[in-house]
């Protein structure tokens, strides 16, 4: 049998067991340096296939499956040709092998890994991720003696390292810490955990201080993992992850004895994770890549929030420009509206899918200042709830806005204005595939928009027409925020900003029909607007485990120019007195779609 076919059938059983993954960006290569924690059987071709023994350790991995880089990239949907692993087992952080000088033969080191693909014709797309693991063999080479004592010295080996890489083209660059080796069943059974468990938290806190200082470069996306809360929240309830053994190998290879559950196991030899184990570091990574693509529809929901706030009091001020009939003397009215919008956004890159429904009510007052003149002031409450698919969460924003407003008339041209200024409280959670968690968070944001439309309505008997232009600058803020409730994938989001400025060019007609009860007044509109502001933007984030490390996601460009189409009824019960009911449309975005369904009633006294 070929060593492909178990290969092929040990990630189908993965596979299988793990939730299909989807959406943790657009990387397109996968390069990897490190140990045998990521070598995914190098080490075992450089041996000639005598390390590790295989079986009972599964080709040549030092495990009982596939490692863990190996699950990932088949999560990220990443092709084995576009793979490139130096890892190999044994590897120091700097230009040793721990097995050298056992097997008489050099043996690669992560120096010796990161110079080979520095001295490599292959340039690295802007979209590949890179993983460095390391260090964890500096700590438990035998005889003891020979142990790194100086941590700071194994992190600069690394910071060197994520040098190199960056030199060469590297900028997502995954680097995991590492976990409490003092708790490995060779650290315990040979009294040495205490005095290890101190080495590793040392070296974790100096690989944070480095990493915050390579990630001040904002042309380079660090993302660091915390493999060490990672393996302690496990070892503290292992129950919850189906482990009923934390401490003891499955395979003891002083008794050449295997056990027969290994999925129970958290080890599979001495030092190494049983395939398990790396399935949890897999998903945790992935659960660490996909936690930004959650975060991306909030300040696009709250700039819809606002952008819909402002066109319900422009909607209210065009309804006065449809009727022939003469203006009532009356100069105080009082108006209420309200909408309901349906959307819905497709999945696509560092974008997920999701759908939302808002809708909120709007009361005003306006006064007549002149015959021509019309000043006025409103307040409008909101409820949005979006569900992103996939099972990734969920946004409920409840807000107000304060808006005022002018409108202008003279013969057949007309041009109107609002402000507006509003609050927005987030209730945010996101749904995590990994362990099931859910990410809680609260947090407040406001909104600024400026609308200015003029237009020219032609009258010929009963039917009215002419066409509109409108500018509309709208403009967000979301406060930062911390999660709580997922342990080592909580995040900290940074503030969020984001603008719009639209250019809006479009028609409008209505017909009066005179009927027993009052005018009634069928009307459409029909624009073309386009977007000027930038539609992509950088969110930033952090583990809260790993404070000082941003990691920045980029989102993808959206479509600039779409048409919108509306279609209602005005009915005019008397000069005082109105109502109308209206239903639009946005035609023209890819994989965005918006409905609203508008109402209002006015008064004049």
């Amino acid at each position: 049998m070929s060593k492909e076919i178990p290969v092929a059938i040990a990630f189908s059983v993965v596979s299988n067991l793990l939730p299909f993954k989807a959406l943790a960006g657009d990387y397109d290569q996968l390069f990897i340096f490190g140990d045998s924690l990521s070598d995914n059987g190098n080490l075992y071709r450089i041996t000639g296939g005598t390390i590790p023994l295989s079986p009972p350790y599964f080709q040549g991995r030092f495990s009982n499956g596939p490692v863990w880089v190996e699950v990932l990239g088949s999560y990220l949907n990443i092709d084995a040709n576009d793979t490139n692993n130096y890892a190999a087992g044994g590897s120091t952080s700097g230009n040793t092998n721990v097995l050298s000088e056992s097997l008489l033969i050099p043996l690669p080191s992560l120096s010796s890994q990161i110079n080979d693909f520095a001295s490599a014709p292959v340039t690295p797309s802007s979209n590949a991720l890179f993983i460095l693991w390391a260090g964890a063999n500096d700590y438990l080479i035998k005889p003891i003696e020979k142990r790194a004592t100086n941590t700071q010295i194994v992190v600069n080996n690394l910071s060197n390292a994520i040098t190199t890489l960056i030199n060469k083209g590297a900028r997502n660059i995954i680097v995991p810490n590492l976990p409490d080796l003092g708790k490995t069943p060779q650290e315990r059974s040979q009294g040495t955990a205490d005095s290890t468990t101190t080495a590793i938290k040392s070296h974790n806190s100096n690989l944070n201080s480095a990493l915050q200082e390579i990630a001040k470069n904002s042309n380079v996306n660090i993302i660091p993992l915390d493999i060490n809360a990672l393996f302690n929240e496990v070892i503290d309830q292992p129950d919850r992850y189906g482990l009923t053994n934390i401490n003891d190998p499955c395979f003891d290879q002083k008794a050449a004895t295997i056990c027969p559950n290994p999925d129970e196991y958290l080890f599979w030899d001495n030092v190494h994770p049983t395939d398990r184990g790396h399935q949890f570091i897999a998903e945790y990574t992935d659960a660490v890549l996909n936690a930004p693509v959650a975060i991306v529809p909030q300040a696009e929901i709250a700039l819809h929030i606002a952008q819909r706030q402002a066109q319900l009091i422009d909607d209210r001020l065009s309804g006065l420009h449809n009727t022939s009939q003469t203006q009532s003397t009356d100069r105080w009215s009082v108006f209420v509206n309200g909408d309901v919008n349906l959307g819905s956004q497709d999945a696509s890159g560092h974008h997920p899918d999701y759908n939302y429904r808002t809708g909120g009510a709007t009361v005003g007052f306006d006064y007549g200042v002149t015959d021509k003149l019309a000043v006025g002031v409103a307040l409008g409450v909101v409820n949005n709830e979006t569900e992103l698919h996939q099972n990734q969460g969920d946004i409920e924003i409840d807000g107000y806005a304060v808006s005022i407003y002018s409108n202008y008339v003279e013969k057949n041209f007309y041009s109107n204005a609002v402000i507006s200024y509003g609050n927005n409280d987030f209730d945010i959670q996101r749904q995590i595939d990994f362990d099931h968690r859910t990410a809680t968070a609260k947090t407040d944001g406001t909104q600024f928009s400026v609308n200015l439309k003029s237009g020219y309505i032609a009258r010929s008997g009963n039917i009215s027409y002419g066409p509109a232009f409108s500018l509309k600058y709208d403009r967000i803020n979301i406060d930062g925020y911390t999660e709580t409730g997922a342990g080592s994938l909580n995040i900290k989001v940074d503030d969020q900003q984001t603008e719009s400025f639209i250019v809006s060019v479009g028609t409008q007609a209505a017909v009066e029909l005179k009927t027993s009860f009052g005018s009634v007044i069928p009307n459409i509109h029909a624009s073309y607007e386009y977007q000027f502001a930038p539609t992509h933007r950088t969110i930033t984030t952090e583990l809260v485990t790993q404070p000082g490390i941003p990691m920045r996601t980029q989102t993808i460009e959206s479509d600039r120019d779409y048409f919108k189409l509306s279609a209602g009824t005005q009915i005019l019960f008397s000069k005082n007195f109105a109502s109308a009911i209206n239903y639009e449309i946005m035609l023209g975005r890819e994989d965005f779609s918006n409905n609203a369904i508008k109402g209002e009633i006015r008064y004049q006294f």
